[in-house]
């Protein structure tokens, strides 16, 4: 670990084009330099030699107000410093410092004048650049702690638990880059310490005993990981518990960086695995097979039989975690002891079963198609939730999510096949559990771009925890006067620490990994109860709300039951809700769509044909189907004014609306004279930022009052955008 970590990254593309911008507005401006928060250079533009930038670092001094002070610097020069600070939080990330021959104080206000749009523009790029390097490094961080427990799960095969327990402390020890860590288990006599020179000095070693000695004290009492500073060290120590829920030992690591929430996350793994290191005989709760032999028969199996279809299963119990909570640890246990024996007494001659961890179970069905592998899940999931464990006088009932990687039509190796079942289990949770997912994308890419693993994994918790939120972009007509509101209702997703991601940071890892149908249900779930708990039902109730709608949640045919089930419940008129479907999506699944419209407007609800124009859809699919709404894609509205194509296809467009008797809506409708322009063409309706821009729904609907006229009034919700 290094001392002194700069906090703010540099493009050097950028940086020289600012620079010398810089230079060219400020009188007598030689070079620019960038230093950061300890006063360390960290770029120079090229008035500055490379030798000097390391040799000369700014000089302490008291930071001026935001428009700058000037500084005499050591080498004869002096230079105009300006703060480079956060945009949000305002704190000082940097100072700007412009060299020169001679910097008249007197002209400070004026330098900052024509120096800030580009100081703007600086602080904005180091922003991005942080934001850029924390993504890596936290994706960074997830591969190595997934490639150090597939190391410590090796550590099962040696004979020796002491000599195993304590190259396990050596690894985690090197991942977290700790400068101490520490295993305790007194009643396997085992008492392990990295680096082991900690224990040569028998003073050091009798505080050690106690300061071990009372972490598991600690341990015992609290029973959860407890973190402590003491002044640049930080400290983490985590219970070992053994299968009756007993606290039997400690593990403790050291370093000078705070621990993050996954480093944490990834401690009690590694305590999990002391357990079971440490006494061999209730390791029996996972497969014969561990995750490396599994890969390894996988893979062997397709090189021999590589015209031959297999499938890779991955099966993962449903909120054990509650029943650990609610039963203890030792019920958890018996939960997957149990699922373990019904995964092994359906395995066929040529299958195999592994442990991957926890709860989590990888099975390889041999020579099993797309049609078997699905037969055979459905088989487990039937098995699991008609048996209930016995725990005391408790049964304990057991469902589980199961993923499905078929081999070769999907992936081709078996290290993919995995990772892919494990995706598609992850899409089954999010879907409620207590069922099977098939990954069917076919696109190479995905197999190339497993960062979006990491994505799917906030995003599944964002689901499980309902990190989202509903804002509400407003939709004005064009041909009339402003009666009623409209709005398009877009979709957030809070992040842990508390920060909005916008949907094009999450929708795509969701549709890829089939996650669009969990989103879809929690948007119609939640807009409907935020309608029914209005302040003001009857003006709202007389509106009309329009929800977006996924082809993945189409060919669900349970979906379109949850619809008309939750519009029921919420007491919404169903004339108040408008459901639209892409072009894309409808094209994707023709007869769903078709199966889909009729449902819902036989309950009363309207159906509206988004981003018209940008798929593989037609004029002829048109006349099959029953549309209230044709929105037309921004494609063609941004360009309206310059491209004579756009607006013939706009002009066709509404003509077509007109005899469908469909009402018209343009997406992207930025400046007044792309409005004038539609108005020409009979365009009914505009969105976009030039109309308003989104805020959040609940502060929407209770700013609808009753001196609106709601005659005509339709609010959109859609997630897409």
């Amino acid at each position: 670990m290094n001392d002194h970590t700069s906090l703010i990254r540099i493009d050097p593309g950028s940086m020289s084009v600012f620079a010398a911008q810089i230079i060219e507005v400020v009188r007598d401006a030689a070079a620019v330099v960038i230093y950061d928060t300890a006063g360390q250079a960290v770029w120079a533009s090229s008035g500055v030699p490379e030798d000097d930038t390391r040799r000369h670092n700014l000089p302490r001094h008291e930071a001026g107000p935001r428009s700058g002070t000037v500084l005499q610097l050591d080498d004869g020069d002096s230079a105009y410093l300006f703060d480079l600070k956060h945009a949000d939080s305002g704190s000082r990330i940097g100072v700007l410092a412009i060299r020169a021959r001679v910097c008249d104080p007197d002209d400070i206000e004026s330098v900052h004048r024509s120096v800030k749009p580009i100081l703007n523009c600086i602080e904005r790029q180091v922003e991005i650049n942080n934001e850029l390097s924390a993504v890596r490094e936290v994706s960074e961080e997830t591969r190595r702690g997934a490639k150090l427990l597939i190391e410590l799960d090796d550590l099962d095969e040696c004979g020796d638990s002491q000599a195993a327990i304590r190259q396990l402390l050596e690894r985690s020890a090197r991942h977290f880059r700790a400068t101490f860590a520490a295993v305790l288990l007194p009643a396997e006599g085992v008492r392990s310490t990295y680096p082991e020179t900690a224990t040569n000095d028998p003073e050091r070693d009798r505080r050690l005993i106690g300061r071990l000695g009372a972490l598991m004290s600690s341990a015992k009492l609290h029973r959860k990981v407890t973190r402590s500073q003491s002044g640049q060290s930080h400290l983490v120590a985590t219970p070992v518990f053994n299968s009756t829920d007993e606290v039997i030992g400690v593990y403790v690591v050291a370093g000078k960086r705070e621990f993050t929430k996954d480093q944490i996350r990834l401690c009690r793994a590694i305590s999990a695995k002391l357990h079971a290191l440490g006494d061999a005989p209730e390791t029996t709760l996972s497969g014969s097979f561990s995750r490396n032999d599994f890969l390894r028969y996988v893979a062997e199996v397709i090189r021999r039989e590589s015209a031959t279809s297999h499938a890779v299963l991955t099966v993962d119990i449903d909120k054990l975690h509650i029943v650990n909570d609610k039963f203890g640890h030792m019920a958890g246990d018996k939960v997957i002891r149990n699922a373990n024996r019904i995964l092994i007494d359906a395995a066929r001659r040529g299958d195999v079963v592994a442990g991957l961890g926890g709860d989590v179970f990888g099975m390889f069905l041999r020579g099993a198609d797309e049609r078997t592998a699905v037969r055979r899940a459905g088989f487990l999931l039937q098995t699991l939730s008609g048996e209930t464990v016995a725990h005391e006088n408790w049964s304990v009932a057991t469902t589980a999510s199961i993923g499905v990687a078929l081999i070769p039509d999907v992936v081709s190796d078996a290290e993919s096949a995995l990772s892919t079942a494990e995706v598609a289990t992850r899409s089954a949770k999010g879907r409620g559990g207590n069922r099977c997912v098939v990954f069917r994308d076919l696109d190479a890419s995905v197999m190339q771009r497993r960062t979006d693993l990491d994505q799917v994994g906030r995003l599944q918790s964002a689901l499980l925890e309902e990190r989202f939120v509903l804002f509400a972009q407003p939709i004005k007509p064009l041909q009339m006067a402003e009666s009623a509101p409209r709005y398009e209702i877009l979709i957030r997703m809070l992040e842990e620490d508390g920060q909005v991601s916008p949907p094009n940071r999450f929708l795509s890892a969701a549709e890829r990994y089939q996650m669009m149908g969990a989103i879809d249900r929690w948007v119609i779930r939640r807009t409907l109860d935020q309608l029914s708990a209005a302040d003001n039902p009857l003006e709202v109730g007389l509106g009309s709300f329009s929800i977006n709608v996924s082809a993945q949640s189409l060919i669900d045919r349970d979906f379109v039951d949850f619809v008309e089930h939750e519009i029921a419940e919420s007491g919404v008129p169903p004339d108040a809700i408008c459901f639209e479907i892409t072009e894309t999506s409808i094209v994707r699944c023709l007869e769903m769509a078709q199966y889909f419209i009729a449902r819902v407007r036989h309950l009363g609800c309207r159906v509206a044909l988004d981003d018209f124009g940008t798929g593989y859809c037609s004029f002829a699919y048109l006349k099959d189907l029953s549309v209230n709404f044709v929105k037309i894609d921004g494609v063609f509205i941004r360009d309206i004014l310059e491209n004579p194509l756009s607006e013939a296809i706009v002009a066709s467009l509404v003509r077509i609306a007109e005899v469908m008797s469909a009402a018209v809506v343009a997406e992207h409708v930025e400046t007044d004279l792309i409005v004038q322009r539609l108005r020409q063409h009979g365009v009914g309706f505009g969105q976009g930022y030039g109309i308003g821009k989104p805020q959040p729904l609940a502060d929407v609907l209770a700013g609808i009052g009753p001196a609106i006229d709601f005659a005509s009034h339709t609010t959109r919700i859609r997630v897409g955008e």
